[in-house]
């Protein structure tokens, strides 16, 4: 008997490395769209080339010289603009600080500073060694510290800072605890836990029985007051 007929091969199919099913229907139109794109970009980069005009001033902008601005808004700015809108401002001098500024580490010192803008709120002296005191969020020396503090002495000898132990009298005035005397001449009793006024004078026991009436009045007398201190650290 004569043997069964051969089936046909297959066609074999053709693959196409750069196939998509893109080229196959809109492949001109992926190409067109292509080159639209780049056509818009070339555009957008030569008009980023050109003068513009600062949103915020309305100033030209030489070329290259403006920054743009993301979010809400969009547009571009001066580099003047751009600076006050958003770097930090000098407390002392109220203008921009481009480079670097200074601020205290624990937050007290309100602000930013210039490296030479950095001094005293009252005497502008400078910190050399990097320390200083903080009132009212500003930053001062010593002893301009403790004059807003109202931490001076009040002992006409003596009108240094108080830190530590102080004595405060009945008309508000602070003192360092062993600098509170008796004003008489010659007197150096001090005055610890009260003392007698005297026409406004501080006066121990002995000096103000001299020179009036403790605790109440006579005729042609001065009255002395007992006064009580307080004490408490600065």
């Amino acid at each position: 008997p004569a043997p069964p007929p051969v089936p046909p091969l297959p066609t074999r199919s053709k693959t196409d490395p750069n196939f998509s099913p893109e080229s196959r229907h809109g492949g001109a139109a992926l190409a067109g769209r292509s080159a639209s794109a780049s056509a818009a970009g070339l555009a957008k980069r030569k008009q980023d080339k050109l003068p513009q005009d600062c949103s915020k001033c309305g100033k030209r902008i030489p070329t290259g010289r403006h920054v743009k601005v993301t979010g809400k808004g969009g547009g571009v700015l001066c580099e003047a603009c751009w600076k006050v809108m958003y770097l930090p401002k000098c407390r002392r001098c109220d203008k921009v600080i481009e480079k670097s500024a200074i601020s205290s580490k624990d937050g007290q010192l309100k602000g930013k500073y210039h490296k030479d803008c950095f001094n005293c709120e009252t005497c502008q002296a400078p910190f050399p060694d990097g320390s200083f005191y903080v009132f009212d969020g500003k930053p001062f020396c010593e002893y301009h510290y403790h004059a807003a503090n109202r931490s001076l002495c009040a002992a006409p000898d003596c009108g240094r800072p108080i830190e530590g132990a102080c004595t405060q009298v009945h008309g508000g005035e602070r003192f360092h605890s062993e600098c509170l005397r008796c004003v008489a001449r010659g007197c150096e009793v001090r005055l610890e836990g009260e003392y007698w006024e005297v026409d406004g004078r501080m006066l121990c026991e002995r000096h103000a029985a001299r020179e009036g009436t403790l605790g109440g009045e006579m005729d042609g007398a001065t009255r002395a007051t007992r006064r009580q201190t307080r004490m408490f650290d600065m």
